[in-house]
């Protein structure tokens, strides 16, 4: 019997191992890129990602490889409406873009901006996302991650600190 209960403690050890929690911190200098919009934003993107300079859109800053994207913009708001209903119309628009199971929660930044994390995931496509989305009365500054179910999963906890990183001056 106490054989068994050798094994049985080895065994409970070797899965407590191997579930280890993987997630890491990330030195936002050492291991990724400060990418500054004038005087308006900024932001780190890994280093394994890199700017593409071949979409069409002039109004987001793409940062992609082969299974992520991140993208960075910036909407100005001319309607008159009020800041404490910007989530719940930032959550439409996604809705209506095709994202399904969205959901959001205010968080603060390490910057001490008071921003929104939306998740959600986009059903056509079967990108999972995360944006992590500061409003003001003036505009709405947003970036964002999505990847292929996989990947997001393997890589938010990282990704994470890389969205918590963006700074808006205004």
């Amino acid at each position: 019997m106490s054989k068994f209960k050798i094994l049985c403690v080895c065994l409970l050890l070797f899965i407590a191992c191997s579930c280890e929690d993987k997630s890491k911190t990330v030195s936002l200098e050492k291991d990724g890129t400060l990418y500054e919009i004038t005087d308006q934003a900024s932001f780190y993107y890994p280093n394994r990602l890199s700017i593409d300079t071949s979409s069409d859109n002039i109004d987001a800053v793409h940062i992609v490889d082969d299974d992520e994207i991140m993208t960075y913009f910036s909407m100005e708001d001319d309607t008159d409406n009020l800041i404490e209903d910007m989530p719940d119309l930032y959550q439409s628009q996604l809705e209506e873009y095709g994202a399904t199971d969205v959901s959001y929660h205010k968080i603060t930044l390490d910057s001490g901006l008071e921003c929104y994390k939306f998740y959600g995931i986009y059903s056509s496509s079967g990108m999972k996302f995360e944006h992590v989305v500061f409003f003001t009365t003036e505009c709405t500054y947003a970036l964002t991650y999505q990847a292929a179910e996989t990947v997001y999963d393997e890589n938010i906890d990282e990704i994470n600190q890389y969205l918590e990183s963006l700074t808006v001056h205004y």
